[in-house]
């Protein structure tokens, strides 16, 4: 080896590390989902079914998407459930992350693809939160049965109240699935969280 070798290629190798050090950094999301609240008067029956139920989720690529529609018509890795009252921690790439909705009013149909059409809408960029190397991010949901979105007798939808918890404080609390003027209609979204059949 010859000395311009021997002087250059210890630099090129901290270069290298330093370089594979940031591109695996990494802190914790800690997804906290609150045990629900209800504004309307529950049955026992009807209690306990939503006591059992969770919210499901996925995260990739910078993105948190949420859904109300069951994950077959959704084309993003949903593969986390996790239950009221519980929380689930997954470890992150640094950065910045965005979190999507898809929301779902349920209307009579005879058909499930009927049911997406008339009801269903995606909430794109609701929230957004950062991701610090080491440290952990806590995103809050709290699940609340309100009148307002209680569609008929038997159909409870909760609206979830999330925030962003960190270090520095919480944020303030945001319904990320109430349908609103930024809510894009199932049938007129044609972005890459639409499930198409080929």
């Amino acid at each position: 080896m010859n000395f311009f070798a021997r002087a250059v290629l210890p630099a090129v190798l901290a270069l290298t590390s330093l370089s594979v050090c940031a591109q695996q950094a990494t802190g914790t999301l800690n997804f906290e989902v609150k045990p629900f609240t209800s504004e309307v008067e529950l049955k026992p029956k009807i209690q306990s079914q939503l006591e059992s139920g969770g919210i499901e989720w996925g995260v990739k690529d910078g993105q948190v998407v949420i859904t109300m529609v069951n994950k077959r018509f959704v084309d993003f890795d949903i593969s986390h459930m996790t239950r009221f009252g519980k929380s689930e921690q997954v470890t992150l790439p640094a950065g910045n992350y965005r979190v999507t909705a898809i929301g779902l009013e349920m209307h009579t149909a005879f058909s499930v693809e009927k049911v997406l059409n008339k009801g269903a809408y995606v909430n794109e960029d609701v929230l957004s939160f950062s991701i610090e190397e080491g440290k952990t991010t806590t995103l809050s949901v709290l699940p609340v049965i309100r009148k307002d979105m209680t569609f008929f007798v038997k159909w409870y939808m909760p609206a979830l109240l999330t925030s962003v918890v960190t270090d520095a404080g919480s944020g303030s609390e945001k319904v990320i699935n109430a349908r609103g003027e930024g809510s894009i209609a199932w049938p007129k979204y044609s972005g890459a969280l639409k499930f198409v059949a080929k």
